[in-house]
């Protein structure tokens, strides 16, 4: 990872990052992904003192998020593999050694995969494609979204997200589009007849919630938003459904 100034806002905010992808904050596991620079830092008297008061800071009980993880295995490398592509992750090789230095170091080791190439194939994603997320820009990005649009594909946020989470990234970051919206718009198309609001009721709410648990998929609040489910979840937070979507989970009988 290459060299970074660190101050308390970016530790606190990487911190958060980290976390919410999954990731163990253990000292060990900061070290093995490229943070040690981050580490060091926080221990100076004029930021935190220590790498568990910075945890702290950023509002996570040490105790729950510096746990080790599990040992790496084929399996568990071509998870995280698929979680990132389903998050509309870059997994070109420069990117994913970039944001995700560890994985890819384990998933080319010999005992493992071999070559980058090799793992994300493994996880059922095509690498040919995803090298190509490096050469993004705006005339491929409207491209893309006519050719959908011409194939008669959903193309709401939620439903694009989950899909096309690649082409989705590309679009909202600042350096093309902005947002998803503005993206679709510039295709020409009219992006409030493609929006698809859902009409989430307490049924269907408590069904997709079961459906995911079911599947493996924690539901907590990141990784929801992370598998394209922000509107299910503000809808189960109104009041005439259950307030909050702590109360339709305990209400779906998932722990």
């Amino acid at each position: 990872m290459s060299r970074r100034k660190w101050s308390r806002e970016r530790i606190l905010e990487e911190i958060r990052r980290l976390q919410a992808e999954g990731h163990s904050l253990s000292t060990r596991n900061m070290a093995e992904m490229g943070y040690s620079g981050m580490v060091t830092t926080s221990y100076k008297r004029d930021y935190f003192g220590s790498w568990r008061n910075a945890v702290v800071a950023a509002g996570f009980d040490p105790r729950e998020v510096c746990r080790r993880r599990r040992k790496w295995t084929r399996e568990r490398i071509i998870q995280r593999i698929r979680d990132l592509h389903a998050a509309g992750e870059d997994l070109s090789h420069s990117a994913a050694k970039r944001h995700h230095q560890y994985l890819v170091v384990v998933a080319i080791s010999p005992r493992f995969f071999g070559s980058w190439r090799r793992a994300v194939e493994a996880a059922g994603i095509s690498y040919d494609e995803v090298s190509k997320h490096e050469y993004w820009n705006r005339e491929r990005i409207i491209q893309r979204i006519q050719e959908l649009h011409a194939e008669g594909k959903p193309l709401s946020h939620e439903e694009a997200k989950r899909h096309y989470g690649a082409l989705v990234s590309a679009a909202s970051s600042p350096r093309y589009f902005g947002s998803w919206g503005n993206a679709v718009r510039a295709a020409g198309i009219d992006y409030d007849s493609v929006r698809k609001i859902n009409r989430w009721t307490r049924e269907s709410i408590l069904a997709t919630i079961r459906r995911i648990h079911a599947s493996g998929e924690p539901v907590t609040n990141s990784n929801m938003r992370r598998l394209g489910y922000r509107g299910m979840m503000e809808a189960a937070a109104r009041p005439e459904n259950f307030g909050s979507w702590a109360a339709a989970v305990q209400a779906a009988g998932v722990r």
